[in-house]
């Protein structure tokens, strides 16, 4: 609190401070983002190994088609 006295006045300026968030409340969501992200990540990585695969069998089933069929003629 600042307090200036100009022709016996006296004239009383406060100036709020910002509130940061309590160091607890700070690690939470620090925890929380690395937990969200590393969920994304697994989600993503998931999904591309099931793409894969699916893509593989896809490639193999047209490479024993192709195989029968030059046998067969």
């Amino acid at each position: 609190m600042k307090e200036s006295a100009t022709n016996n006045q006296s004239l009383v300026t406060y100036t709020e401070q910002p509130v940061s968030a309590p160091e607890a409340e700070a690690k939470d969501l620090t925890i929380n983002f690395y937990v969200v992200g590393g969920i994304i990540n697994i989600v993503m990585i998931l999904s591309y190994f099931i793409w894969a695969v699916g893509a593989w069998k896809k490639v193999d089933r047209r490479k024993n088609a192709d195989s029968d069929s030059a046998s067969d003629t």
